[in-house]
């Protein structure tokens, strides 16, 4: 037995080690597929919850706008307008034909999706970007509106007043994120909506 562990030793470490190795790969890949079904089941459930939106706010009407919850009328709303301009070859110039109204309630869930300054005004075109320092007077939120207009001036390539800065962009985003600003924008968009349902029904 002696020599027997003296000349092949070796393999029960190899062994070992193999055994070791095996073990962290099952752990490995059995946090992977934990990881994978989680991210499937988010991902069907947030398809499930737009198609319902979709079903829901379709049509817009007086009742269906009066009802809603006030946490997702500004997405309901919006995803209305969305639904009608995906279906047109020119969705620019039908967006520039809706009330200032829809326009605004449009800007403002762009920016609620888009979940930070930074993503808003790099990632849409002035359409949206000049609209919605407004859209957040119009909805009471003129404190926010004043931050947000700074912002906005950095991205305003005709505009030298304010120079980009990086740092208060990220500093914006991290008070927006703590402060829950956008929970704040849903339920005064829908208080706007509701107090002026007739400008909003399809």
């Amino acid at each position: 037995m002696s020599e027997w562990l003296n000349e092949y030793g070796y393999l029960l470490w190899v062994l070992a080690a193999v055994t070791v190795f095996a073990v962290v790969v099952f752990i490995f890949a059995g946090k992977a597929l934990s990881r994978h079904n989680k991210e499937y089941k988010k991902r069907e459930a947030e398809i499930k919850r737009l198609l319902e939106l979709k079903e829901k706010y379709r049509n817009l009407t007086e009742d269906v706008i009066l009802s809603a919850p006030e946490n997702e009328l500004l997405e309901g709303t919006a995803l209305s307008y969305q639904l009608i301009l995906q279906k047109l070859d020119d969705q620019e110039g039908a967006f520039n034909e809706m009330n200032e109204f829809k326009k605004d309630i449009y800007a403002l869930d762009v920016f609620v999706q888009d979940a930070s300054v930074k993503e808003f005004f790099s990632q849409n075109g002035d359409i949206l970007r000049k609209r919605i320092v407004e859209a957040f007077n119009k909805i009471g939120m003129e404190d926010f509106a004043k931050k947000v207009s700074k912002i906005a001036l950095m991205y305003d390539n005709d505009d030298d007043t304010v120079s980009y800065s990086e740092k208060e962009i990220a500093e914006f985003d991290k008070y927006i994120e703590e402060k829950d600003v956008l929970t704040q924008i849903k339920l005064k968009s829908a208080d706007y909506i509701k107090d002026n349902f007739g400008e909003f029904v399809n």
